[in-house]
């Protein structure tokens, strides 16, 4: 069921007795719980992986360059992988069969395929590109050899609440995420928040956000429930190292 904001800064006014005081206005709580919300979702992906919040972003590296020509979305907040789509953006990308998921490359290995004058090239099976985070965009190494496209996942920003003047308490809902499944860790932790600028004791409520947190980590450890999380394999990537990267079929190596 969608929680609105109303219940939510109801809720915390009752919990540390602030009620019928206008100390901390709605406006305040409003910015207290989407810094909570964010607090909530980095804690569960940080400790967990992304596996609970993911979505996709498509973007194209043009011949001979290095950067996507599209910034990663603004609600980025980390990336979880990326894949190289062959034959073009045309057919929905993340359906697609002709994918090879691309490895990271370190920022000391930035210019280890120029300086050995490699050639960017991907078959259906294997692929010698390999990318790296740089700010807002995707770095390739080596440069493309033509137009590469690229499947982006990521892990969205927790959802937030809009502070507008007046604000409109009963028509701004959560929007439908595992994060109001602990939606009591936002509450204890906006009391916190109240309680210290009211330079009021809070410890009441530090044990319980110390109890809440304990309790989140030990309840999304495994999302399914009935096969567990297994250790990836790093190895039989598809991934040519004879013509550069040290991962994959051949075993060679740049040395």
């Amino acid at each position: 069921m969608a929680t609105t904001l109303g219940d939510i800064i109801t809720d915390i006014r009752n919990r540390a007795d602030l009620t019928y005081s206008e100390f901390i206005t709605n406006d305040e709580l409003t910015s207290y719980i989407n810094y909570s919300l964010g607090e909530l979702q980095s804690l569960i992906v940080n400790a967990f992986g992304g596996d609970y919040y993911f979505y996709f972003t498509t973007a194209s590296v043009n011949a001979g360059q290095i950067f996507t020509n599209a910034f990663l979305p603004d609600d980025c907040y980390k990336v979880l992988g990326v894949d190289l789509v062959l034959g073009g953006n045309s057919t929905p990308p993340q359906i697609s069969n002709n994918r090879i998921t691309l490895n990271p490359f370190n920022f000391n290995e930035r210019n280890r395929a120029n300086s050995l004058n490699l050639q960017g090239y991907a078959t259906q099976y294997a692929t010698n590109y390999r990318y790296s985070i740089k700010e807002n965009l995707i770095m390739l190494q080596p440069p493309a050899a033509g137009q590469v496209d690229l499947l982006i996942w990521y892990v969205p920003s927790a959802p937030q609440f809009t502070i507008s003047s007046p604000l409109d308490l009963t028509q701004q809902f959560l929007p439908q995420s595992n994060l109001q499944n602990w939606l009591e860790y936002v509450i204890v932790d906006v009391c916190i928040k109240c309680k210290q600028k009211e330079e009021t004791d809070p410890s009441m409520f530090v044990r319980q956000k110390a109890l809440l947190t304990e309790r989140i980590r030990n309840e999304a450890n495994n999302r399914d429930q009935g096969t567990p999380a297994t250790v990836s394999d790093v190895y039989s990537q598809g991934v040519r190292t004879d013509v550069g990267w040290n991962y994959g079929w051949w075993g060679n190596d740049w040395n």
